[in-house]
């Protein structure tokens, strides 16, 4: 979905007229966003979280020993571009799970207090971005993704370099 298609959604022509001031402009913006947010598109969008450096370890640990790919998307609240990709990220999770492709996927809000310190551990330096994890580390550059097929080959391609015994080590953002 093109980013001005997804902005009409949350703030339709009618919620901003011209001549506001920046306050008021700035009130009606929050307040639509918030709206947004709350008005079922997070959890229809939810992928399975990861709160804080504990629960990190734990799945990285549960999905080294499985042999499979971890996928993470550090995010935030409000966060338009993040917001943007949801819905594509979310139907990149259910297609992997339909596959049962050996890849998976899983949020951190680095918004939470929990997460902050992970995110910074973890070198996120803007929101969307994505990372992915095997056998304990982090592997490739961060993954920018443009389309949700180009996602889906980034990641696949990965596992199988991965499962081959040929991770990438690059720190590149990979497009």
């Amino acid at each position: 979905m093109a980013m001005q298609d997804f902005l009409q959604r949350i703030f339709p022509a009618s919620a901003m007229t011209p001549g506001m001031s920046k306050d008021d402009f700035r009130k009606v913006f929050d307040q639509r966003l918030r709206d947004f947010e709350e008005g079922g598109f997070l959890e229809q969008t939810h992928l399975p979280g990861i709160v804080g450096q504990d629960d990190f370890l734990r799945k990285l640990a549960l999905h080294s020993n499985r042999n499979e790919l971890m996928v993470i998307k550090f995010w935030k609240r409000s966060c338009i571009p993040c917001l943007s990709k949801a819905e594509m990220y979310k139907g990149v999770e259910q297609t992997l799970l339909k596959e049962n492709a050996g890849i998976v996927l899983y949020s951190i809000n680095i918004h939470d207090p929990a997460n902050t310190q992970l995110a910074d551990q973890q070198l996120v330096d803007g929101t969307p971005s994505l990372q992915k994890y095997w056998d304990y580390r982090q592997v490739g550059g961060e993954v920018r993704v443009g389309s949700r097929d180009g996602f889906l080959d980034n990641i696949n391609a990965t596992y199988k370099a991965c499962q081959q015994g040929k991770c990438p080590t690059s720190m590149e953002p990979e497009f």
